[in-house]
């Protein structure tokens, strides 16, 4: 798995399921908004197009990439990041995110292992994460279920 920040969401797993899940909420218009012309970042862009629908569907990418075959529980330390990254992202974007998700999230933020170069500002990082998840609003609706 590829990181380059202290970000739960800044790496390859995340970024990836990220991309495709706002692609498939939102397809040409993501992919217009995403153009090298277009002077919004992709954090603007991100900010212009979050929803619950993004969210599920980030969720689901992800799931397709780790493989349906088994459930949440069973998914190594490099899915379980990226599922956090993905709730974080989200929930940072203002959109509810379903209760067992952000549950789930804070518990693997709050297991994670951490054996990084910038260890100190990893751990910074993360206590804000987990901060931000337990103040996140939940939302109502059922959400990808976190069942295999």
């Amino acid at each position: 798995m590829g990181h380059w920040g202290v970000k739960s969401y800044e790496n390859d797993e995340a970024t990836d399921a990220l991309d495709a899940g706002f692609d498939r909420v939102h397809g040409q218009r993501y992919e217009e908004l995403m153009d090298d012309r277009n002077p919004l970042t992709y954090e603007q862009v991100q900010q212009q197009l979050a929803d619950p629908r993004t969210l599920e569907a980030s969720i689901s990418a992800l799931w397709d990439a780790v493989g349906r075959d088994h459930g949440p529980e069973a998914w190594d330390e490099g899915a379980r990041l990226a599922l956090a990254g993905i709730i974080v992202r989200h929930a940072e974007l203002k959109v509810p995110v379903p209760g067992e998700w952000r549950r789930r999230a804070i518990d693997w933020l709050e297991q994670e292992e951490i054996d990084w170069l910038e260890a100190t500002a990893r751990r910074l990082r993360r206590q804000k994460e987990i901060d931000l998840l337990r103040r996140a609003s939940v939302s109502r609706g059922p959400g990808t279920t976190p069942q295999a």
